[in-house]
């Protein structure tokens, strides 16, 4: 199941096997809203943590390539935008005090002004929920990111076509081998 708010993320900890986190989230948001949630409804099964699994894609932008970076930048920006446009998913907006811009881009959504939306989203919110580095750095970017177990399983927010980017992919395949 997938789970954003309050209720769905009781509800997965209760009768669930696992949870995937929306790809719209920051580390802090797992540790402080959706963590306690979740073992609410672990608790109210009599579970633990350990028999639950937590799963997300997570935003990433390979940046081994100057030029290719900016283009892969940009369209996680036009995501990101898109989604915390969404009130369902405006939890996560207001943990980090940005309430603001997610009610602007909702506003701008609703008028169809979708290329003025990715300027909205800042630096900040950008470093909160995109990892960025090299193929080869993003692996250990990713397990800091999210250390403490905060999540079981990630896979990146990125496209994978099978024959492009073979290579890359090798890299960041060998780092999470190397626990």
């Amino acid at each position: 199941i997938s789970a954003v708010n309050k209720n769905m993320l009781r509800l997965a900890g209760e009768l669930c096997q696992g949870v995937h986190i929306h790809p719209l989230h920051t580390a802090r948001y797992i540790e402080e809203y959706a963590l306690p949630h979740l073992e609410a409804g672990l608790q109210k099964s009599g579970r633990q943590r350990a028999e639950f699994e937590l799963s997300t894609t997570a935003f990433v932008v390979p940046t081994d390539d100057a030029e290719q970076a900016k283009d892969y930048e940009l369209k996680a920006r036009q995501q990101i935008s898109f989604y915390a446009s969404t009130p369902s998913y405006r939890v996560v907006m207001d943990l980090h005090g940005w309430t603001d811009i997610a009610e602007r881009l909702s506003h701008l959504a609703a008028r169809g002004q979708w290329a003025e939306m990715p300027q909205l989203v800042t630096d900040e919110m950008m470093a909160e929920f995109v990892v960025s580095g090299t193929w080869a750095e993003l692996p250990a970017k990713i397990k800091t990111k999210y250390a403490g177990g905060l999540l079981d399983r990630v896979s990146y927010y990125f496209p994978f076509v099978p024959g492009e980017n073979d290579a890359n992919w090798r890299k960041t395949v060998a780092g999470f081998a190397n626990r």
